[in-house]
């Protein structure tokens, strides 16, 4: 087992890559903390994943509130006595599919704010305690468009980048102390937030869809949840600062 008693917060677990990587670390052996907002929401989510609940320990809270996951945290590794991995995933619709010019403000604020502030607020907070211990792993989902560029969501595709280069910088910045920050930049993996079933269950649809995708198929979600085993796994440790694009060839 690759992540056998490692403690590993996941957060936002219900959502995009949380409910698979929750699964797939279960069965690597990891013991997994689960930050939801709304937990009860998240359940069905993870249990049709396979993930297993029954005494999983849970944080129900909002990190992207200022102080939150600093508190949260804290008391998790006051708890645990350690915290070696964290996954970072940040998600928010892709938003109006507008000219930039036409983007409202809140649209812009809101997805800064998800994407990158709150991925800051969480990671700043479980650092020191890496730090302290000289040793850590930090996944965050990213994603693909980031790299490419999606014209008209210029606002997603700008806060993915951002999170992107912020996991560039901050792998080299705290390679020194054994700790490796590195990204999944994904698309066209089936996840309930931008893939769900109700959308790629019409042939009509996925069709449309994976033209666009050298392979010719969505990957499954278990796909990109093994990436990031391996990146918590102790065998990615010469992996510094990466930022590994997952998207089937697409762009």
């Amino acid at each position: 087992m690759k992540l056998k008693d490692k403690i590993c917060l996941i957060t936002n677990c219900g959502d995009y890559m949380g409910p698979a990587i929750t699964a797939e670390f279960q069965k690597e052996g990891a013991t997994v903390i689960l930050q939801s907002r709304q937990f009860a929401a998240a359940k069905e989510q993870l249990a049709s994943h396979g993930a297993q609940l029954e005494g999983v320990q849970v944080i129900e809270a909002d990190f992207g509130a200022r102080g939150v996951a600093a508190t949260h945290i804290a008391k998790l590794v006051e708890e645990r006595g350690r915290l070696d991995v964290l996954v970072n995933v940040n998600v928010h619709n892709p938003g109006s599919g507008t000219m930039l010019c036409e983007t409202s403000d809140e649209e812009w604020d809101s997805m800064i704010h998800a994407l990158m502030t709150e991925l800051f607020y969480t990671t700043k907070a479980a650092l020191p305690y890496m730090i302290d211990k000289q040793k850590g792993k930090i996944v965050n989902v990213t994603s693909a468009a980031g790299i490419v560029g999606l014209p008209k969501y210029t606002p997603y595709s700008a806060a993915r980048a951002g999170a992107n280069g912020f996991t560039k910088a901050l792998g080299k910045e705290v390679a020194r102390y054994n700790i490796q920050v590195n990204a999944i930049a994904q698309n066209y993996v089936e996840n309930p937030a931008y893939f769900p079933n109700e959308l790629i269950g019409n042939p009509d649809i996925l069709k449309k869809i994976t033209k666009n995708i050298p392979l010719g198929r969505l990957a499954r979600g278990e796909e990109s949840a093994k990436l990031a085993v391996f990146l918590a796994s102790d065998d990615s440790d010469f992996f510094c600062g990466e930022v590994i694009k997952f998207a089937g060839g697409w762009g």
